[in-house]
């Protein structure tokens, strides 16, 4: 019960989301706490054709430290009712190969994420969960006025979340290891949407 307790406090961002009728929670990523966790979602089989990430769990560990050093991303363990079930990367686009492909205001911030639990995994809330990372970006900063991502032509299922989620396709563009669609996702719509 103390554990529960002490994850709750630590928690960044906590909801209850009427539309999943749970609460979705993000915490910062802890490398002691998550190393085991965050090797075991990157094998499972439904992540590893995106991720590419399906690596011992030292590669994992050193990916982590880069992770956490870097001062242009933060690494989050999202939760459903204090399940621990998604990764989550926040950047500022700026400082990122996105913010090389459209004008990147000062604040804009982007996410890269992942569902890792299986039980998760194609039930239906992934639009709960990004809507709810998404808030969280908003919330952290109240100067970041637009959330981007970049998510690969190929992510079919992720592509038909972005409407509900606010998020609007700009384009295509190509990165280093994959064709995009760039997507913005402006504070005031995602504000009228669902509210902050």
């Amino acid at each position: 019960m103390l554990d529960l307790a002490k994850q709750q406090a630590s928690f960044a961002y906590s909801r209850f989301d009427p539309d999943i009728k749970r609460t979705i929670s993000f915490r910062l990523l802890e490398k002691d706490r998550d190393l085991e966790l965050l090797w075991r979602w990157m094998n499972q089989p439904h992540v590893v054709p995106q991720w590419k990430m399906a690596k011992p769990i030292e590669d994992i560990a050193k990916y982590i430290d880069i992770n956490l050093s870097d001062p242009h991303q933060d690494p989050y363990i999202g939760f459903i009712d204090d399940t621990p079930m998604s990764y989550w990367e926040a950047y500022w686009a700026k400082d990122d190969i996105l913010g090389q492909h459209y004008p990147a205001q000062e604040k804009d911030r982007g996410w890269h994420m992942l569902v890792g639990e299986p039980d998760f995994f194609g039930r239906g809330h992934a639009p709960a969960i990004i809507r709810a990372f998404t808030r969280f970006l908003f919330l952290d900063d109240p100067a970041t006025m637009k959330v981007v991502g970049e998510p690969s032509v190929e992510a079919k299922r992720l592509l038909r979340y972005a409407p509900v989620c606010a998020f609007e396709e700009q384009g295509e563009i190509d990165l280093p290891d994959k064709r995009a669609k760039l997507m913005f996702c402006h504070r005031d719509r995602f504000t009228q949407q669902f509210g902050l």
